[in-house]
């Protein structure tokens, strides 16, 4: 029995294992810091959430409130969906990028972003010619 061997890869294994998880704690602050808009009504509408998919500033002009209010409302939630989408495919992306597109902590962060936020992230590299409504801001 090789115990020095067998000691080794034991602690080669705590260090990725302490490794991984600054490497986790690294990327959940910048994560932390992700904030996305939305827009409805060709920007009449434009809706601002944090990385926990909430509401940070709602901006409407007089154009938004020329349909009524079902039509406002509906544009507002729109927004906000769409707000939510740029978060999520940005936090997504992340973490294709630092864990890998099927690495643990990516297919955690799908599944948790989908139940939460209602939307499924893009995980695919950033297309400047085609995407959804919202963009990243932060």
């Amino acid at each position: 029995m090789d115990v020095e061997g067998m000691t080794r890869r034991i602690e080669d294994q705590v260090r990725a294992a302490q490794a991984h998880a600054d490497r986790m704690k690294a990327w959940a602050g910048r994560i932390e810091q992700v904030t996305g808009e939305g827009t409805a009504l060709r920007g009449a509408v434009r809706v601002s959430v944090n990385n926990a998919g909430v509401v940070t500033s709602l901006h409407l002009t007089d154009a938004a409130l020329e349909g009524g209010p079902a039509a406002l409302s509906g544009a507002i939630l729109a927004a906000i969906t769409a707000a939510k989408q740029a978060v999520a495919d940005e936090t997504g992306r992340s973490a294709v990028a630092e864990f890998g597109r099927d690495g643990e902590v990516t297919h955690l962060m799908v599944a948790d972003l989908s139940k939460r936020f209602g939307v499924t992230p893009d995980i695919d590299p950033k297309n400047p010619f085609s995407g959804r409504p919202g963009q990243v801001l932060g």
